[in-house]
């Protein structure tokens, strides 16, 4: 009979740390956070919307190794 009431407290408390766990990483000023970030991109999604001139087709660079980054 201890022993069952020894494990459930532990199971119980485990569950409590993982509890405090998750409200630490995710908890309200992480929200705060999120919300602003997905204010910035909506609003970036709206500017971007605008309808602008024709679109242009990028030309590809004469030396286009010279522009790669690593080691050749």
């Amino acid at each position: 009979m201890s022993l069952n009431v020894f494990l459930g407290s532990c199971i119980l408390g485990c569950d409590f740390l993982l509890y405090v766990l998750f409200q630490w990483i995710y908890g309200e000023r992480h929200r705060k956070h999120a919300r602003r970030v997905a204010a910035r991109r909506e609003k970036r999604r709206t500017l971007s919307a605008k309808p602008s001139g024709h679109p242009r087709v990028l030309q590809f660079p004469e030396r286009a190794l010279r522009y790669r980054p690593g080691y050749f």
